[in-house]
Order: structure tokens, then sequence, then C-alpha cells
């Protein structure tokens, strides 16, 4: 088991490399300053189980720079480590498909606990996402998605609570045995009938309606 970090800050190399050493005893953690310096010690190290991505405070590249870890052969999973409170950021972040999402004021327990749920193959979300906007009124919105989701059949229901747990389309046809097709016309369905935006959106969804638990891995 292999996980990589990517910092430009030898302190915070250091201090993640700490937290992850309680990951998994067996567990090999290298340290790299850029991308590039992952890509030349692939070739080395072979598969990457799992990469943490520390982004600066203020970044304009986080983006490309997780497209261009998920185009790199042998990479498991990306963990974005980031700086931004703000709700519309983080799941833009998640809508990329990072297998998960860290705030850097996480506590470090709660680190440990999502790369495993990564390496299990499940997807970590921040509790700031799954826990209701408080800016906008509770009671009108919960009272909405409960009529959506009552609107869903129950082949939907399933694929909504695999959609929770971070699965894509090709993992939601071989858990329910349905044929790909057929699960990209649930997924659009579910979307439509929820009146949500993306799959991040929908997932939240089945987090807060108690459809996908939170620890479930994928």
């Amino acid at each position: 088991m292999k996980l990589i970090i990517i910092s430009e800050f030898p302190c915070c190399r250091l201090g993640l490399a700490t937290i992850l050493s309680e990951v998994d005893p067996i567990a090999t953690v290298l340290e790299v300053k850029s991308i590039n310096d992952l890509v030349d010690l692939k070739d080395e190290c072979g598969k990457i189980d799992v990469v943490l991505l520390d982004t600066p405070m203020q970044s304009g590249h986080d983006m490309a720079a997780i497209a261009q870890l998920q185009a790199i052969d042998g990479i498991g999973a990306v963990i974005l480590i980031h700086g931004q409170d703000r709700t519309d950021i983080v799941r833009r972040y998640l809508d990329t498909g990072v297998a998960g999402v860290v705030s850097k004021r996480t506590e470090a327990p709660v680190l440990v606990n999502a790369v495993r749920l990564v390496l299990s193959g499940g997807r970590y979300v921040p509790e700031s996402i799954l826990a209701p906007d408080v800016s906008e009124p509770e009671e009108p919105r919960a009272v909405f998605e409960d009529a959506g989701l009552k609107r869903l059949t129950r082949r939907q229901m399933d694929v909504l609570k695999e959609l929770g747990r971070g699965a894509s389309n090709q993992e939601i046809g071989t858990q329910l045995g349905i044929a790909l097709a057929t699960v990209k016309l649930h997924v659009n369905a579910i979307l439509n009938t929820l009146g949500v935006r993306n799959r991040t959106e929908a997932a939240i969804i089945a987090y807060r309606a108690g459809i996908t638990r939170a620890s479930e891995p994928a």
C-alpha cells in the first residue's frame, strides 16, 4: 500500500506524513513537492493507492492539478487537502470526481479515517457539505426533497444509494446488475426528479435522507 503526499511546503509534508503513519502499519508514505516529481517517482514505486494533494490557501490551479493527477495511470484515488470554507467551492471539487475533500482545519483522526475510507473503496464527503445550508430555510428544502424522493422508483432509489457512496456509473451497473446505458437513464431521471444539478447534490440528499450512511464505503 502506497500513499503519496504532494505539497510544496516541507513542514506540511512532514506533518501529513506523521498523520498518515497511523493509517496502516504496512503503508508506505512518500512525499513529493510537485506533480512532476510524482511522475518521476512513479516509475520507481509503481502503483499508488492514494494521492493527497495539499493545495495553497489561495490557488487558481486546483482544478487543473486534479485533472492532471487523474490522467496519470496507476493512481488509485485522489484526496484534496484544501483551505476553502465555501460550500460551493467544495462541491466543485467533489464534482471533479476526487475520492475525498478534507479541510486543512480537519483534526488528524478524521483525516486518518477519511484515508481509510477511501482505501476501502468509499468516498469522503466533509460534514459541512452533508449538513443543511443554514442560509436557506430548512423546512421547505426538507419538504421538497422528501417529495422528490417519493417520486423515485425502487430501482432509482437503489441507484441513488450508490450515488451517495460515490460510485461511478460502471460501478453502479456492476453492483446492481444492470446495463451502463440503463444506469445513465436512471441517474438522469434522479437528477431531474430531485431537481438537482449534479451527482454531488444527489449524494447529499441521499445522506440527509439516511439512504446512504456517511461512513458506508462504496
